[in-house]
């Protein structure tokens, strides 16, 4: 018997993520490949990382090209996965 085939959520940019990911790491090409991970996971399993408000979640990252640990702040709902903010992480966070 077959499974039906999983639903991916497509992922959203929000002006202020990309603005964020960009000041962050101005390599295109670097801040993509940083991100791919995040997308992926999130796109298949939303719930993976950790609800911080209402409806935002979070999920700490990994160290970027610069050496900064970093938190993904996003939304989700049964289409699409939100990615709203990308800051430095506090220690707090970077421990989750």
């Amino acid at each position: 018997m077959l499974l039906p085939p999983l639903k991916l959520r497509e992922i959203v940019e929000d002006t202020q993520f990309a603005d964020e990911l960009q000041e962050l790491e101005p390599d295109a090409i670097r801040a993509d490949e940083f991100v791919d991970g995040a997308k992926w996971v999130l796109s298949h399993s939303p719930e993976y990382g950790t609800l911080s408000g209402k409806k935002v979640w979070f999920l700490p990252m990994g160290r970027s090209n610069a050496g900064r640990s970093l938190v993904l702040y996003y939304s989700f709902n049964a289409d699409y996965v939100f990615f709203l903010s990308i800051q430095i992480a506090t220690d707090e966070e970077s421990e989750e």
